[in-house]
């Protein structure tokens, strides 16, 4: 994807579009929109996939199970949060390589949860260890496609 170098800023090894910045190209646009959406995209087909796939193992969730999926998915990500917490600024933008938008994570993450025998558990721990594992493994996943994309940009010195 060809983008003109007046929309473009690099943000520690990551691209941030101006938004002030106009264009009549349909591949503009498509890349503005997939590049916005390519973080919170990969992340919802995996806790969904993840949520699916708990149904067709364990059957259908009841109302403490739902909840359960959804507490081990946050505590998941708050605790990832926290080990990340000293590293973040006083806001949260969205710096991320060009290269997460070509996001196949959540492939990777619910092709590994299906290997799994998470069918083997009571329905209790296997949807809290179901939203746990999703949310886990993307978040880690893609902070190691992050980290590779960046030491890999340092170290050609490629932008």
């Amino acid at each position: 994807m060809a983008v003109s170098a007046t929309r473009v800023t690099w943000l520690e090894g990551g691209l941030a579009i101006d938004p002030e910045a106009g264009s009549s190209h349909l591949g503009d646009a498509i890349g503005r929109v997939t590049s916005i959406l390519c973080i919170p995209y990969g992340y919802t087909v995996t806790l969904w996939c993840s949520g699916a796939l708990a149904v067709a193992r364990l059957g259908r969730p009841g109302p403490v199970e739902v909840v359960l999926f959804a507490m081990g998915a946050v505590a998941a990500f708050v605790g990832l949060g926290l080990v990340g917490w000293r590293h973040l600024g006083a806001e949260v933008p969205m710096r991320a390589p060009s290269l997460v938008v070509i996001n196949v994570l959540p492939v990777v993450v619910v092709s590994a949860m299906a290997i799994l025998p998470s069918g083997r558990l009571s329905p209790w721990l296997g949807f809290l260890s179901s939203g746990a594992l999703s949310t886990g493994g993307y978040v880690l996943g893609l902070a190691a496609v992050i980290r590779i994309s960046r030491a890999s940009v340092k170290r050609t010195g490629a932008r």
